[in-house]
């Protein structure tokens, strides 16, 4: 279901709005999230430190998604070295340009500093310890998780196909 009838991959590159809209045809809203899958530790020792994921203590590869509302994957880009960010591999495929205004953006709060390069973007707050999150606050972070939960329940079926 996650793959679509037609079983094909996604697109690794998206580099035109009409590229964005062939892989999302008719699309509102579009949920972004990475996700880290393990890997045998490497011997050598320069390849296991790059591929060491301090998040998860162990060597990994990390990977972005781009689902819609359907949980659809229209958006895979090349899988990299487990130490490396969330925003940073976003960053790097240079796709957020492409996706229209009209288009919402939901991600979550590893994607700090998007909202800066896309107008309609959706990211939970953060609280400090210094500054807590109010309750309306928290009530908005809730709401925007239920509907994020697409993109986790499309990395799981990934996660169930591949293994």
């Amino acid at each position: 279901m996650t793959l679509g009838r037609e079983c094909v991959l996604p697109a690794r590159q998206i580099r035109s709005a009409e590229e964005f809209f062939r892989a999302f045809p008719g699309v509102k809203d579009v949920f972004i999230d990475g996700t880290e899958r393990p890997v045998q530790k490497p011997k050598n020792l320069r390849r296991r430190k790059k591929m060491y994921s301090g998040k998860k203590r162990q060597t990994t590869r990390k990977g972005l998604i781009m689902t819609d509302e359907t949980r659809k994957i229209g958006f895979i880009p090349m899988i990299k070295n487990g130490r490396r960010h969330d925003k940073r591999l976003l960053d790097k495929v240079d796709i957020i340009r492409y996706i229209p205004p009209e288009v919402t953006i939901w991600a979550d709060t590893g994607f700090q500093g998007i909202d800066k390069q896309h107008p309609n973007t959706q990211i939970p707050k953060k609280g400090t310890r210094k500054r807590p999150l109010s309750p309306e606050q928290k009530q908005e972070n809730k709401i925007i998780s239920g509907i994020r939960i697409t993109v986790e329940h499309a990395i799981a079926g990934i996660k169930r196909l591949v293994v």
